[in-house]
């Protein structure tokens, strides 16, 4: 977060207990949080400023370490279950290499390519998935394809493993040929059949992109592309039909970061002035929990980053 100048590391509990772990001047000379490490222990940081740098902070002793990705990849995390490692990119039209980086940053093995440049780890660390020119695959931590992923009727090369939906399914964002308008798909790992998640969004809905969603007791919310460049709320009802939700005190461009039980953990600017902060919301029930709550004197949060398992609704 910054406000007038400097900007702060935070670790704030889902109870909103907060804790200060770096400072720095400004925004020109703090670096950009990208991941947690799958133990919780270190965060992994990209610096935009002078080499292009990758820095981690070990939490317990706020000890930074700084080192450059050998052939000037692009960090996306950690590896799971340990984070021993971290996985990057590099641009390879038309699309991505991968491949998995050693601590300090040295390339110890190459992972193949991808489609998106994303990647999502099962939480064994023995595989994960990534796209793929007719929808994702299913990929050995050694690079070797276990099995192609096709997702019917959607752009080649563009569809993003969200995240995992449950244990054995991936959650997919893909446009139809010739859209640019994302639906959500179930993709099973064994290879089954997709399942459409969200249906084909006209014009008329204001809906213009679903990119991931949290099945919640009150029911199934997604995370859509509004105009303009927003993200919006929309509840899902059993036919398809979607109703949009407001969060109450925010200026309408809410981002959803995750889920904890009934409750959506959001970052929304809270003014006009561009000023964003940070909470949790029941839209079941429309209560709210403010964990920063910014004044419109400040910038406010700039990027934050849950620590969860990536599975539904599960901090």
């Amino acid at each position: 977060m910054r406000a007038s100048g400097p900007e702060m590391l935070y670790l704030i509990s889902p109870g909103g207990t907060r804790y200060q772990l770096a400072s720095w001047p400004n925004d020109r000379t703090a670096p950009f949080l990208l991941a947690w490490s799958p133990d919780g222990k270190r965060a992994l940081f990209q610096v935009f400023s002078g080499q292009g740098r990758v820095e981690q902070l070990t939490l317990a002793s706020g000890q930074m370490s700084t080192f450059v990705m050998q052939g000037s990849a692009t960090p996306i995390g950690y590896t799971t279950p340990d984070g021993l490692n971290i996985v990057a990119s590099r641009p390879s039209p038309p699309g991505w290499s991968l491949a998995r980086y050693s601590l300090s940053g040295r390339r110890t093995r190459a992972l193949g390519s991808s489609a998106d440049g994303q990647v999502l780890y099962a939480p064994s660390g023995t595989v994960f998935v990534t796209g793929a020119s007719d929808g994702l695959k299913l990929v050995r931590n050694d690079g070797t394809l276990v099995r192609p992923l096709p997702i019917p009727g959607t752009s080649a090369n563009l569809c993003n493993p969200a995240r995992w939906w449950d244990s054995s399914t991936v959650l997919a964002s893909c446009p139809p040929p010739n859209s640019s308008s994302s639906r959500l798909w179930l993709v099973p790992l064994n290879g089954g059949r997709p399942t459409a998640l969200t249906p084909p969004r006209g014009v008329k809905t204001h809906d213009l992109g679903d990119f991931d969603a949290w099945s919640l007791p009150s029911g199934l919310y997604l995370q859509s592309s509004g105009a303009c460049g927003t993200l919006q709320i929309f509840k899902q009802a059993r036919n398809g039909s979607i109703t949009l939700v407001t969060v109450p005190h925010t200026e309408g461009d809410n981002h959803v970061l995750t889920a904890l039980g009934a409750r959506l953990l959001i970052e929304a600017p809270t003014s006009c002035t561009g000023s964003v902060s940070l909470l949790w919301f029941d839209p079941g029930t429309r209560a709210e929990q403010w964990l920063v709550r910014t004044p419109s004197t400040a910038h406010g949060v700039v990027v934050a980053v849950p620590f969860y398992s990536r599975e539904n609704a599960n901090l």
